[in-house]
């Protein structure tokens, strides 16, 4: 820029005619036509000099040019001009063909890749007969480019512009670098909005399934097939940096979205279909309305065998709303609800009471979900809808509910034998009405055995019972035990022989 505004303003400061060159003009003609020729030629010069003029200003202006690839379709460049102007460069042309045997849009990364390999040869055409290649395959191939990769090929205009402005015909390393990094920084537009949206709508605190869902499919909606390119970036580099506010419901629901994308990336394609998004956000939508503290709590008495009692609902429901994530009486409660409609068979009587009590505490908090004191008050409540009363005796039946499949006479009696052995003196009286309790809820379970053994209970407990007593004499006991042992484990019949 330096020696083409000196080598101006020189040219400009010899512009003066002397004497000898005056007389010359002159020559031999009439003082009027010589005059006339005089004014002639000083217009001409005053013409090249307001040439001149307005080309170091062009020059100037190109400094501050943004990008015009956006608004006028061919980026920076417009006629070359005769000091840095070259041909199409052919190893720039041949990364761009390359692109030409690829389908569907190209993303800005792919893009930038191209850029790289087709500039990066050192050859010092990065700002003329390489950006020509590229700015006229841009041009040409417009419809193809994504939002962001139009974002590069702007970048790559500016830092040609700047380099034509100077006089050269090639990107310094130094702002060849830095080009890369830019266009390398440019990231996916709907998802960046998605996400700009989230973090305003969160104010910085947690971030729920239902938010995450939300901002993946406004992120990925632009059909641009980025969904497990570009866009899936911006969402992983936002939840790097973002871990903490995530809820185990966000990550789950990130957890999906990496799941379809992973399919498609299979596949070798960075985009989803129409069908596959439209499968994806569904599933974000359950796993997002969901909660995972409480599915996991309902998940566990699943694995549980047998009927759930006032106890084991009571519990599962401690530990689906521990985690305070304020949602005790919104997608918590939808949760044991949705199990408690599937599994109602399964339900004691106490467990229902139990729901209720649940129902009810959730309904009167309101959606902002209960506070410990609310918690407290009713967890205080469910306590009197036990199904076994006896601890002990509810502990071992509770092994023969994790059981799979038919209760032995063995199983039985080793459950009766601990539950009801701790000579608490109620063998007879809390541990007997808990065992018939179970035993009714699990009878379809029971061994033919089994079934006996409840009946030696039974006569047991109900004779201590008519004396008044709710135990059972540790004599009558031991001889309780032996008897159901011997039950449970029949004699096989010997063979019976004939005389012929």
């Amino acid at each position: 820029m330096t020696t083409i505004k000196s080598t101006v303003t020189a040219t400009l400061n010899k512009a003066t005619v002397n004497d000898k060159q005056l007389a010359v003009l002159r020559g031999t003609s009439s003082p009027a036509k010589q005059a006339a020729e005089m004014k002639a030629t000083l217009n001409n010069m005053k013409a090249q000099m307001a040439g001149m003029k307005a080309q170091l200003q062009d020059l100037k202006s190109q400094q501050h040019i943004g990008d015009r690839f956006s608004t006028q379709g061919h980026g920076c460049w417009g006629t070359p001009s005769r000091d840095n102007w070259q041909p199409k460069d052919l190893g720039a042309m041949v990364e761009m063909n390359k692109l030409n045997q690829t389908s569907g849009s190209i993303s800005a990364e792919q893009f930038a890749d191209s850029i790289e390999a087709a500039v990066g040869d050192l050859d010092g055409q990065a700002a003329s007969g390489e950006y020509r290649a590229v700015a006229d395959w841009a041009a040409n191939n417009r419809e193809r480019l994504t939002p962001e990769a139009r974002q590069v090929m702007d970048l790559y205009s500016k830092y040609a512009a700047l380099s034509q402005s100077r006089g050269e015909s090639g990107i310094p390393q130094g702002d060849f670098k830095k080009m890369l990094s830019e266009m390398r920084d440019v990231g996916d537009a709907s998802a960046k909005k998605a996400l700009a949206h989230l973090d305003s709508k969160t104010h910085g605190g947690t971030v729920s399934g239902q938010d995450m869902a939300r901002a993946i499919k406004n992120g990925t909606a632009d059909h641009d097939g980025q969904a497990g390119g570009a866009e899936l970036k911006e969402f992983e580099k936002w939840a790097a940096k973002n871990e903490g506010r995530l809820s185990p419901e966000a990550k789950e629901v990130l957890d999906v979205y990496r799941k379809h994308t992973k399919a498609a990336q299979a596949q070798g394609r960075s985009g989803l279909t129409d069908a596959e998004t439209a499968a994806m956000n569904k599933e974000l939508r359950q796993v997002g309305a969901g909660d995972v503290s409480a599915r996991k709590a309902t998940e566990a008495l699943d694995k549980q065998s047998g009927p759930i009692s006032g106890e084991d609902l009571t519990k599962a429901i401690k530990d689906g709303i521990s985690d305070t994530d304020g949602h005790s009486s919104t997608s918590e409660l939808k949760e044991f609800e949705k199990w408690a409609a599937k599994n109602e068979s399964r339900l004691t009587p106490e467990a229902k009471e139990v729901l209720k009590t649940y129902q009810q505490a959730a309904k009167k908090a309101g959606p902002e979900g209960m506070t410990q004191k609310e918690a407290d008050a009713m967890f205080k409540k469910m306590e009197g809808f036990k199904t076994f009363h006896d601890s002990s005796m509810r502990n071992a039946l509770e092994g023969l509910d994790a059981k799979k499949g038919k209760i032995s006479g063995n199983d039985l009696t080793a459950a009766i034998e601990k539950g009801a052995g701790d000579l608490d003196g109620q063998a007879a009286g809390t541990e007997f009405t808990d065992t018939m309790k179970w035993a009714r809820q699990n009878y379809d379970r029971l061994t033919p055995e089994a079934k006996k053994v409840v009946d030696t209970y039974e006569k047991y407990a109900t004779r201590s019972q008519a004396q008044g007593s709710t135990g059972i004499d540790q004599k009558d006991f031991k001889k309780m035990i032996n008897e159901m042992k011997f039950i449970s484990n029949p004699r096989p019949t010997r063979p019976v022989f004939y005389a012929a």
